[in-house]
């Protein structure tokens, strides 16, 4: 009989608790429901327009790079093309030096 009293006790305390803490959240609550949830939307659509913002940041940046990258590739290209006519000239003076001295 005991046992059912501190269950009991025990049961109207922790609802006693509940309320008391949800009164106590309504009223010391900052903003209304409306408010609150209007606030999230304004956010929302904030962290949206930054993400795209972003977004568009990082793509004229991949833009940039790889336009830079493919005119340094395009460099790399001419003075090796420029380098192997070279030696393709000096290849053909030395075979026609040789053919001379012969």
């Amino acid at each position: 009989m005991a046992e059912k009293k501190v269950v009991k006790s025990f049961v109207y305390g922790a609802l006693t608790g509940a309320v008391a803490g949800a009164v106590t959240a309504l009223l010391f609550a900052p903003k209304s429901g409306k408010e609150l949830r209007k606030d999230i939307s304004d956010t929302a659509q904030r962290v949206g327009e930054k993400t795209a913002d972003l977004g568009r940041s990082a793509g004229s940046a991949a833009q940039s790079i790889a336009r830079k990258t493919s005119n340094w590739a395009s460099d790399v290209r001419a003075k090796l093309n420029k380098r192997g006519q070279a030696e393709e000239e000096t290849s053909a003076e030395i075979v026609e030096s040789d053919s001379a001295a012969r």
